[in-house]
């Protein structure tokens, strides 16, 4: 009982302690990114390009071939924003990517259309992949929509990702997601 109240206690007061750190908005980074980075003028073929080799490099996600293959898909200097995490350069992005890839398998990404506007390709995804997380390994699936430029050697300098990280991932975490759930329930009528 007393290991209980202790564990009670540590939670009540990392809670907490977590209320007091507020987290910037990454709407003016994107702004300032999307007006000053700009990427080649394309085409519905190049769209299509781009949404092709975006989504089979994370095709290769969790194998030994993903950070080779995603290093080549971004340039030295560029904005990225995936939902969870934002970068300007690629270094940190390859590092960021190695993490990643010790904990994801069985990924499967699948390009669902893509679109254009001046130098921004928009790329529909369905993404499935095994997540492990606390020992375990749980199945998570989302759709998303990458907004992509890239330079004149085809490489990414800005990407945008707009997916729902709540029902692609938090949602489905052990212990997480039971907590997510209780702060933020998920409401559906019929």
């Amino acid at each position: 009982m007393k290991y209980r109240k202790t564990i009670a206690t540590s939670l009540l007061a990392l809670l907490c302690l977590s209320g007091c750190k507020s987290i910037p908005s990454y709407s003016a980074d994107y702004h300032s990114a999307k007006n000053n980075m700009t990427g080649i003028m394309l085409n519905d073929a190049q769209a299509l390009a781009i949404g092709t080799r975006f989504t089979s490099t994370f095709n290769t996600l969790g194998t030994p071939e993903f950070v080779n293959q995603a290093s080549a898909l971004y340039a030295e200097q560029l904005f990225i924003n995936d939902t969870l995490s934002q970068f300007s350069s690629r270094q940190n992005l390859v590092e960021h990517f190695k993490g990643m890839n010790k904990r994801v398998s069985n990924v499967t990404v699948k390009l669902l259309s893509t679109s254009y506007h001046q130098d921004s390709a928009y790329v529909h995804w369905y993404m499935a992949y095994d997540f492990k997380f606390l020992g375990t390994h749980q199945k998570m699936a989302s759709h998303g929509i990458s907004e992509i430029k890239v330079n004149a050697a085809q490489q990414i300098i800005f990407q945008q990702d707009f997916w729902d990280p709540a029902n692609g991932l938090y949602r489905s975490l052990p212990y997480v997601g039971g907590v997510y759930s209780w702060l933020l329930p998920f409401k559906k009528s019929s």
